[in-house]
């Protein structure tokens, strides 16, 4: 079983993976999968840090999504990409092998639809309506001015929503991509991770 979870800054949503799959003995990927990117790959990790999930200046490039419909197309037939593509590729190449390897929870990336075709994959969104609670998370979790709180949570989810478009050419946060949308805010961090594994469960079952 393999759980995607795409999030929005401060909704929360990395805590939320980390405690389901804690409570569903799953393993969990996040930055572990640039770490092991990076490891497998001999590839600088700050580079890989700053390319991650980070906003594009150029158009949506068909050939890195036709590598995910045809997988065993050889990297070297993308040698003409822009380096940052070439390692999106390698990125999906390691999803897809996570997948297969363990049950896990995946955090952001565009694991949904990379594994839009895994048998047993399911797709969380995580956001909140309620702007004062992102901004409190990360007063209180990352010890941040409610300005630079402001500031930087705008540039994230701008530049995560211009990251899903590049590599998928869908909206980030677009019901369609998803099996369930949660607003954190509503339940509470608590209260969303307790419906999850209750949907989980459901599912499983």
């Amino acid at each position: 079983m393999v759980i995607t979870i795409s999030r929005e800054f401060g909704s929360g949503g990395k805590y939320i993976g980390e405690q389901l799959a804690k409570n569903l003995n799953l393993k969990f990927y996040d930055k572990e999968i640039i770490e092991r990117l990076s490891k497998e790959e001999n590839i600088d990790i700050d580079f890989l840090k700053n390319i991650d999930e980070s906003s594009k200046n150029s158009f949506w490039n068909a050939l890195a999504v036709a590598y995910m419909v045809n997988p065993t197309d050889s990297i070297n037939s993308f040698v003409d990409l822009p380096m940052a593509d070439q390692y999106f590729i390698k990125t999906v190449r390691l999803i897809e092998k996570i997948a297969k390897e363990d049950n896990c929870v995946i955090i952001g990336r565009c694991s949904n639809i990379i594994l839009k075709d895994h048998p047993n994959v399911i797709n969380f969104f995580i956001y909140s309506s309620n702007q004062e609670f992102k901004i409190n998370r990360k007063k209180e979790f990352a010890n941040l001015e409610e300005k630079k709180a402001i500031k930087l949570m705008q540039k994230k989810d701008k530049d995560r929503a211009a990251y899903y478009h590049y590599y998928t050419n869908e909206k980030w946060g677009d019901r369609s991509g998803y099996d369930l949308l949660v607003d954190s805010s509503k339940l509470g961090v608590d209260g969303t991770i307790e419906l999850l594994e209750q949907y989980v469960k459901s599912k499983t079952k």
